[in-house]
């Protein structure tokens, strides 16, 4: 016995008695239906493997997109010279240059005259 009264040992055989009169007591129907059940319990586990790799490589599947598309939303280095930067130096600029350079490139004006130019003004 310890200091609060209990006997660990005398509550542990007392237990194990009643177990042994509870099962002596059952029915061959209970005894039978709990047998099936405890080899169904049994089998168990192939099934429950089964779900563990199919959330794993469910989970790996969506962790590769996601992957994927982060790397795509990346915003990418821009190059140090860009073919479509234009630099114009204003200070020796005046009305005669600015026409000029209009003149040089005439797909501007057949832009403007085409059914894109006319949408994006009436937005």
């Amino acid at each position: 016995m310890n200091d609060s009264g209990f006997d660990p040992t005398c509550f542990d055989d007392s237990l194990r008695q009643r177990h042994a009169e509870a099962v002596a007591r059952l029915s061959a129907l209970t005894q039978a239906q709990l047998r099936n059940r405890l080899a169904a319990s049994a089998a168990a586990p192939r099934h429950v493997v089964r779900h563990r790799l199919a959330w794993a490589a469910a989970t790996a599947s969506a962790a590769l997109f996601a992957l994927v598309i982060g790397l795509q939303l990346r915003p990418q280095p821009m190059p140090a010279t860009s073919p479509a930067t234009v630099v114009v130096d204003d200070s020796r600029a005046d009305a005669s240059t600015a026409y000029a350079a209009l003149d040089e490139n005439p797909d501007l004006y057949l832009w403007l005259a085409s059914n894109d130019a006319v949408a994006l003004a009436s937005e």
